[in-house]
């Protein structure tokens, strides 16, 4: 028999949609606070936010006579007309935040507008409204959530452990954090303070205060416009990565979201400049025309749709590939082993001090009596305290800002170099006026070797010389078996080679560039990785051979002379990608004259 469902039902049916743990709660509370031009903000949670969390803001509250509306679904401010929806400019729209929440959960709500006497408080359980009284109470809004899933036992098991959630939730606000550098945040786990941003824009010293040093410092500005397009980001030096994309955040129009087309858009800036199964660290800030995406395609609004997904991953994988030519990414000695630590947080406040011994069952949680409301109230002592200790902590964040120094990264200059010898006949010595550095002959001649091939196979004029004496090269059954399927590739690459019969091959020219003897033994090369049957239909797969192909180059222990080493540098130099080989390794490293000098305890 079909039947409508009771509204208390269905309201916790829409809820799980929207609220599926406390980070959804504090995720839609803040973002309606960014939405009210709130221009300070603070959270704090209890167990994980499990049993409390309290989202307070300085914004433009809510009229009295407009409190109870506002927990009604779809009850919004932000959209008023179909025609909105192709141009939202706001984090939330829905309406559906208060009513999810207040179906789910205990809440308080205190709201003041600033041309109003008193403000309104507003108490809400299980979407019935119990009390609506006048309250005395500053400009903006606080609300305050007790109990989560109470109704809904069968939800609330599946709640992670106490440190769990809070992690979480930390994550979340530190994100958005950063995203409103303009907005001072306030993150309390307990009684005690996680972080708390200035509010003076200051990304950079948001991100160390947030993230700390070891994932602040050293990170590569990148700035661009274009197209109505605007990209502001700080990416780390190739050199400095992680084993996973735990610190890439991307922000679209104010918006944190999870996006395929930003990592492939990273992917592409840092391809060949480090090792496989390492990610670099980035925090992304695009803004865009609203009309050319689509917000409103995931519940939780975790994701959006671009209009045009290359329009978008072209411009910021171009900004970022730009700025990792400049000085600032050429690794430093001291910190070239690339090790990052890969913490979600560091903080103590992080962990509760008494998680709970079993989350997977919990009682029945009853009204909350008077004697806690007296309770709460006394709790208001130690809430003052800790208001304070975030007082000072903000001071402490805004000599941080100041003190966060100004970084440009100027595009890396070789002709400042001079070459002042060689070590081991493997790394090539150099200095500029602040700098000293070492070069890798190797993987040097590497990446000069594989940009000369791959820029010979993509250009439609091709540069060859001929052989006094042909080459004969012999290759197995299976790459002469497969001959279609890779034999105009090699042809593109400046080589004139045929079928000579018997597993045997001719070639008569080889690309301008090669000795005969690189030719030779990149060929052999070649074929030895064709013998595998890759798909050479993938250009991704082809280039990949090439790299692993560029065996010929010179070799660490190799003797070079001066004008070798000399037309060496001046190969690199004329490359796209000067700092590393096509592998990822690093093609030189620095010292700064600084770090030298400690070292040898002169400062």
């Amino acid at each position: 028999m079909i039947k409508i469902l009771d509204k208390h039902i269905a309201d916790k049916i829409a809820a799980g949609e929207v609220i599926d743990r406390p980070v959804s709660i504090v995720k839609e509370l803040v973002e309606n606070a960014v939405d009210a031009g709130a221009t300070t903000i603070t959270v704090q949670i209890k167990d994980g936010g499990r049993t409390y969390i309290r989202v307070t803001d300085n914004g433009c509250g809510i009229p009295a006579d407009e409190v109870e509306t506002a927990f009604r679904r779809h009850a919004t401010s932000k959209i008023s007309t179909e025609a909105d929806l192709d141009r939202i400019e706001t984090l939330g729209f829905r309406g559906e935040a208060l009513a999810s929440i207040c179906a789910v959960s205990r809440v308080e709500l205190i709201t003041k507008t600033a041309d109003a006497k008193s403000g309104r408080k507003v108490v809400v359980e299980s979407s019935q409204v119990l009390e609506n009284t006048a309250t005395g109470c500053p400009d903006g809004t606080t609300v305050t959530v007790r109990d989560l899933f109470f109704n809904v036992p069968a939800r609330y098991k599946f709640l992670a452990t106490d440190a769990s959630e809070a992690r979480k939730i930390i994550d979340f606000v530190s994100r958005i954090a950063l995203s409103y550098p303009d907005i001072r945040f306030s993150m309390i786990n307990g009684a005690s303070i996680v972080f708390t941003t200035s509010g003076k824009g200051n990304i950079l010293a948001n991100i160390i205060n947030i993230y700390g040093k070891d994932i602040g410092e050293g990170l590569i500005p990148v700035e661009k416009s274009e197209g109505g397009f605007t990209l502001k980001a700080h990416v780390s030096p190739p050199d400095k990565t992680l084993p996973s994309r735990s610190r890439q955040i991307f922000c679209v129009n104010g918006r944190i979201i999870a996006s395929s087309v930003l990592e492939k858009a990273l992917d592409r800036a840092y391809a060949e400049r480090m090792f496989k199964g390492r990610f670099p660290i980035a925090f992304i800030f695009l803004a865009m025309p609203a009309e050319k995406l689509d917000v409103n395609i995931h519940p939780t609004k975790k994701q959006i749709r671009f209009d045009k997904n290359s329009e978008v991953e072209d411009f910021v994988a171009e900004a970022i590939r730009e700025a990792l030519k400049g000085e600032m990414a050429v690794p430093e000695i001291a910190k070239s082993d690339g090790l990052v630590k890969d913490e979600v947080f560091t903080y103590e406040a992080a962990q509760p001090s008494n998680p709970p011994a079993n989350t997977t069952a919990r009682p029945e949680i009853p009204a909350i009596r008077e004697e806690e409301k007296v309770q709460e109230q006394v709790d208001i002592k130690s809430f003052l305290t800790t208001m304070r200790e975030e007082k000072i902590q903000a001071e402490t964040a805004e000599e941080m800002t100041e003190k966060a120094p100004e970084k440009t990264n100027r595009p890396f200059d070789f002709d400042e170099l001079t070459v002042i010898g060689s070590v081991f006949n493997t790394y090539i010595l150099a200095q500029d006026e602040e700098n000293f550095y070492m070069i890798d002959q190797h993987a040097a001649h590497e990446r000069v070797f594989y940009e000369k091939l791959m820029n010979q196979y993509n250009s439609s004029e091709k540069f060859s010389q001929q052989m006094l004496m042909p080459l004969s090269l012999s290759v197995s059954s299976d790459v002469s078996a497969t001959e279609e399927a890779w034999i105009d590739d090699v042809r593109a690459m400046g080589y004139d080679i045929e079928f000579f019969g018997n597993n045997t091959y001719i070639v008569r020219e080889i690309p301008a560039f090669m000795e005969m003897s690189e030719a030779e033994d990149f060929l052999k090369d070649l074929f030895s990785e064709f013998s595998e049957k890759p798909d050479l239909t993938n250009r991704g797969t082809l280039e990949k051979i090439i790299t692993r192909s560029c065996k010929s180059a010179v070799k660490g222990g190799d003797l070079l002379d001066s004008r070798e080493i000399t037309a060496l540098m001046d190969q690199l130099k004329a490359c796209d990608n000067p700092f590393s080989c096509p592998h990822g390794r690093p093609t030189f490293i620095k010292m700064t004259r600084y770090e030298l000098e400690r070292m040898f305890k002169r400062a």
